[in-house]
């Protein structure tokens, strides 16, 4: 009842020619004791440059940062070289292997070379020919094409075994590991038969770490390059890439590149800071308490204090939870709102209807 006395009073002591809708919709006076008496409390605003948020992080390797040694044919694997955690570096043996496969294509090879010199030796005699006009142009051309067969099938079984990662040593067959590391994961047993591009032995380098960052749907998305810290721990990076989670649950994964690791290890998981920075074209990220926001007239906003009053500001709201929200929008310098008695304020904002 106060309040409606209170209301009709105020609206008696506006001129007539100014509708009392047409002012709220703008601006209302609101002095300190009326305040007081709706229950109404501002806190002040500090707008600034960028959003800080706490994240768990997961601490692993980079996708580059690993190689896998596979069996490059079906085959066994007589004596693995390495053992988990020993140091490699690129090109060294880690296990010997045997395969029927193996020997049939060093086998083709070895024949295709062989075609492929005798096609040489056909392509410089018959040019000889032909140049002395002996023979037809027509057999020129078939021992240059014959040549030039003989030559892609030389070169594509070379480039079989290339990609087999296997080097001869005396008798003995030896896969060889592509990258230096250490020996992360031993798959192969001795003596046991293996398939074709079975995983036998994984190398990795330790020191080529990222953070796997899982955000959930209550938290404003980074964008790509903001800044990523782990304090205490001498860790920091830039956000290199986002996708979504596949679970239905609204999640977003980060991956968050490092420059510095610091002191971190391998499969641990922290606590990771983003520094969201805001874009000036479309306004500034505040974080302000869950109970300051308001919903008039089909827009979320904030209550302003005003040299005379209060009035409404829309803002874009990105995320909330139960005791903070983070919106986007333009504020006036320390601008203080409203944190209780939004119900009030709404009442008089819309006329006391």
């Amino acid at each position: 009842m106060f309040f409606h006395r209170w209301l009709l009073a105020g609206a008696l002591a506006l001129p007539a020619c100014v509708p009392i809708f047409a002012m709220a919709a703008e601006a209302v006076t609101l002095t300190p004791e009326q305040a007081q008496t709706l229950g109404v409390r501002f806190q002040s605003m500090q707008s600034s440059a960028e959003l800080e948020i706490t994240a768990h992080a997961r601490v692993v390797l980079r996708p580059d940062a690993q190689a896998v040694v596979a069996a490059p044919y079906a085959g066994a694997v007589p004596r693995v070289l390495v053992a988990l955690g020993q140091t490699v570096r690129a090109g060294q043996a880690v296990a010997v292997f045997t395969s029927s496969q193996l020997y049939e294509a060093r086998r083709a090879l070895a024949e295709a070379e062989s075609q492929s010199r005798l096609a040489r030796q056909s392509l410089a005699r018959d040019r000889s020919l032909y140049d002395d006009g002996i023979i037809a142009a027509s057999r020129w051309q078939a021992t240059q094409a014959r040549a030039t067969e003989a030559a892609a099938m030389t070169q594509a079984r070379r480039a079989e075994l290339a990609s087999s990662g296997v080097t001869l040593a005396g008798n003995e067959a030896q896969l060889l590991t592509p990258r230096a590391g250490i020996v992360t994961e031993v798959l192969a047993q001795p003596g046991a038969r293996v398939e074709a591009s079975a995983p036998l032995v994984r190398v990795a380098d330790p020191k080529a770490l990222e953070l796997d960052l899982l955000l959930g749907r209550e938290v404003p998305l980074p964008a790509i390059g903001d800044r990523v810290q782990v304090g205490f721990r001498g860790a920091a990076g830039q956000v290199a890439g986002m996708a979504p989670v596949g679970d239905g649950s609204a999640g977003m994964r980060v991956r968050v590149a490092l420059s510095k690791s610091g002191d971190l290890r391998l499969g641990e998981s922290v606590t990771a800071t983003l520094a969201l920075k805001n874009a000036a074209q479309t306004g500034e990220r505040l974080r302000i308490p869950a109970a300051a926001l308001a919903h008039w007239q089909g827009q979320t906003g904030v209550f302003l204090a005003t040299d005379k009053g209060v009035r409404f500001a829309p803002l874009t709201l990105e995320a909330s939870d139960e005791a903070t929200a983070v919106v986007r929008g333009a504020l006036p310098p320390k601008a203080r709102i409203a944190v209780t008695g939004i119900a009030a304020l709404k009442g008089l904002l819309s006329g006391g209807e």
